[in-house]
C-alpha cells in the first residue's frame, strides 16, 4: 500500500472529502526528520496530518512542513508540526555523513546522480574551487579524491555545518573555508583550480567572470542553471561547452541542468 493511500485512510475521517485529493503523495526523509509540502489548504490540518505520519512511518521522529525557500542564502521556512522539536540531524550518503538544521538549512534531494558523476569526474591531484559550499554538499565527496578544496559561501550557519561535517568526514585537512560571496576571493584564488563547481542555479552566468578568473587554462567548470523549455544560454567565448546534462524537474518546463564547459 502506498504512502499515499496509507496517509488518506488515516485522514479521511478528519479532512473534508474536497481536501482530500490534495493529500500529499511523496515527501523527504533525512536522518530521522520527514520534511514534507502541502498545498496551502491542508495547512489547517497539518497537525492532523503530521500525527498520521509518525503513525505510518514509526522510524520518524520530526515531521516537519516545509513553506518555503527563499534568499540568496536559501534559507528554508519550516514548521515542526509532529513528533521531537529538535531540527538537527544526520544525513548519509554515498559513504559520506552531513548534520544539518533543516530549520536553517537546505537540502536539495535531487542531486545524488550528479554526485556520482562528480565523485568520477574529480581526478587526485586536482585543486578544486566550490564557490557556493554550503554545508559541503560537493566539497566532502571532491575532497576525498582532490588534492584540496576550496569551499566557499556566505551563509556562517552553513559554513558552520561546512567545519562539522568536514571534521566528521575526516576530510578537514583537504578543505579549507573561506567565508563570504565568492566574488570576493577572486583575486586570491586567481588561476588556482583545476575544477569549480558553480552549484548556484539563479542566474549563475553572473558569477561565470570570477569563475573563469579563478579557474586556471584547461580546467573544468561545473556549471549550474536552472532553465526554462527551449531556453539557451550565452557563454563567452572563453569557455568550451562540453556537454548538458538534466539534474532534475524544477518546475512544469523548468529543468535544473549542468554544463560541463572547458576553459580554452
Amino acid at each position: 500500500m502506498s504512502f499515499y493511500t496509507k496517509l488518506t485512510e488515516k485522514l479521511k475521517t478528519d479532512v473534508l472529502s474536497e481536501d482530500l485529493i490534495l493529500t500529499p503523495r511523496s515527501y523527504f526523509i533525512l536522518g530521522k526528520i520527514l520534511i514534507i509540502r502541502l498545498n496551502p489548504k491542508l495547512y489547517k490540518y497539518r497537525k492532523i496530518i503530521g500525527k498520521a505520519i509518525l503513525e505510518i512511518l514509526p522510524y520518524v521522529h520530526t515531521v516537519v512542513l516545509e513553506k518555503q525557500i527563499g534568499g540568496v542564502k536559501r534559507q528554508p521556512k519550516i514548521e515542526v508540526i509532529a513528533g521531537c522539536k529538535n531540527t538537527i540531524t544526520t544525513h548519509k550518503e554515498h559513504g559520506a555523513k552531513f548534520i544539518l538544521d533543516v530549520s536553517k538549512i537546505m537540502w536539495s534531494k535531487g542531486n545524488k546522480k550528479e554526485k556520482e558523476v562528480m565523485m568520477n569526474a574529480v581526478k587526485p591531484g586536482e585543486v578544486v574551487v566550490d564557490m557556493f559550499a554550503g554545508i559541503g554538499y560537493w566539497s566532502i565527496f571532491l575532497a576525498k579524491k582532490a588534492k584540496k578544496v576550496y569551499s566557499i559561501d556566505l551563509n556562517p550557519d552553513a559554513v558552520e555545518y561546512l567545519r562539522k561535517n568536514a571534521f566528521l568526514n575526516k576530510v578537514e585537512n583537504k578543505i579549507e573555508i573561506l567565508e563570504g560571496d565568492c566574488q570576493d576571493f577572486v583575486d586570491f584564488l586567481e588561476n588556482t583550480a583545476d575544477r569549480v563547481v558553480m552549484g548556484y542555479i539563479y542566474e549563475t552566468e553572473k558569477f561565470l567572470p570570477a569563475a573563469l578568473k579563478i579557474a586556471k587554462k584547461g580546467a573544468i567548470i561545473h556549471f549550474h542553471r536552472n532553465i526554462g523549455e527551449n531556453q539557451e544560454i550565452e557563454f563567452p567565448k572563453e569557455v568550451k561547452i562540453l556537454r548538458m546534462r538534466k539534474v532534475k524537474s524544477y518546475a512544469p518546463k523548468v529543468w535544473h541542468v549542468v554544463y560541463d564547459l572547458k576553459k580554452v
